[in-house]
């Protein structure tokens, strides 16, 4: 019996290390380029699993009563606190809220989910937007109808005509439809123009506006996304269901080739941000959007810099702001300048796209 124990002690400790050890490996993963070294950016993805293998062992060493053990995942959760918080916060949703904040809203709306907005069948999107009492609204895959038929910008801009102040950067057109990015503010926006990187439907674009008299820079973001098909999807949902799915060798070829390539492509986007950001000519910078990587990613971190974390200062929870197929994620941001406080940061759980809406109040200090 001894000799059995003994060995399960030997067992879960070698474990416990093995995870505490890829645990920390994932939590400072962002440091290094997937330019350089991809395999860093796969693990990186893994930290919340990590991080609960962690707190499960702390869990079982306790109950067992072997203090020393536990001392490993409990040194390795101190080392990266950090990223623990940045990653799962929990922040009062309470916070008063001065009478001058501002309240900035960042969608992806899925080129609207495809669908027109009429008197007699109005579309979802559009009404949330014109609902939220946002004071500047960033959007993603933005679309609107070269038909009248469809849902035009005339349609949009009636739809929305609380924001007085508009600016569409447009990514890729045909004669169909025109996708892009878009601002709509209900502050002056004095000047704009797209970030030069390489990509045929993600863009970025830098905006330049006065509020109540102070300039602030907003970078408006979509960068490239994994391009994983329906069909990639599906298995996925699938396999994570049953993970003794047979269909799990060929789906690893395919996600390794795709998100490998997007966690490339993104770095450098993330390095064309991060150096308009650095050049920025405003008091304030706000910087938003969809960046298609998690938190622990260097695409995040590269973007972020000296930027405040709008989520990770003032929201709770895991943030999840994508909702298809079982990818749990946190990909929407709101990034701001230190002399910016923000207030209850959401992510709002409103099923009309394949993102949820983020939204948070700000003050200008």
């Amino acid at each position: 019996m001894k000799t059995f124990k003994l060995l399960l002690h030997v067992l879960f400790g070698t474990g416990h290390f093995l995870v505490a050890f890829l645990f920390l490996l994932s939590a400072f993963s962002d440091r290094i380029s997937p330019e350089k070294h991809l395999v860093f950016s796969y693990i990186g993805l893994a930290f919340p699993v990590f991080m609960v293998l962690n707190f499960l062992f702390i869990l079982y060493w306790l109950v067992v009563s072997n203090w020393k053990s536990a001392l490993i995942g409990v040194a390795s959760f101190i080392i990266a606190w950090g990223q623990v918080t940045s990653y799962l916060p929990f922040h009062s949703m309470n916070t008063p809220l001065p009478e001058e904040s501002l309240k900035v809203l960042t969608y992806n709306v899925m080129g609207f989910a495809y669908k027109n907005h009429t008197a007699d069948s109005p579309n979802r999107i559009i009404e949330y937007i014109a609902d939220s009492g946002a004071d500047i609204v960033c959007l993603q895959e933005y679309s609107t109808s070269r038909h009248g038929n469809g849902l035009t910008t005339r349609k949009l801009n009636k739809a929305l005509k609380m924001y007085p102040y508009r600016s569409v950067v447009e990514l890729n057109a045909n004669k169909y439809q025109s996708i892009g990015i878009a601002l709509f503010s209900k502050y002056p926006i004095e000047k704009s123009r797209r970030i030069k990187y390489k990509s045929a439907f993600n863009g970025s674009a830098v905006h330049e506006l006065t509020v109540k008299g102070k300039k602030v820079t907003l970078i408006n973001n979509h960068l490239e996304s994994f391009k994983l098909t329906m069909e990639d999807r599906s298995k996925y949902s699938q396999i994570i269901g049953n993970l003794g799915s047979e269909g799990l060798s060929e789906l690893k070829g395919s996600l390794q080739q795709k998100l490998g390539t997007a966690f490339q492509i993104r770095a450098g986007q993330a390095e064309s941000v991060a150096k308009e950001i650095k050049e920025a000519k405003g008091e304030y910078v706000l910087v938003c959007g969809d960046f298609n990587d998690t938190p622990i990613s260097y695409a995040h971190r590269t973007i972020q810099g000296d930027l405040v974390d709008a989520f990770a200062a003032s929201g709770r929870g895991l943030g999840i702001s994508y909702n298809q197929n079982k990818f749990w994620f946190r990909i929407d941001n709101i990034l701001h300048s230190s002399n910016i406080k923000s207030y209850r940061c959401t992510v709002d759980k409103v099923r009309y796209s394949d993102h949820y809406p983020m939204w948070c109040y700000i003050t200008l200090e």
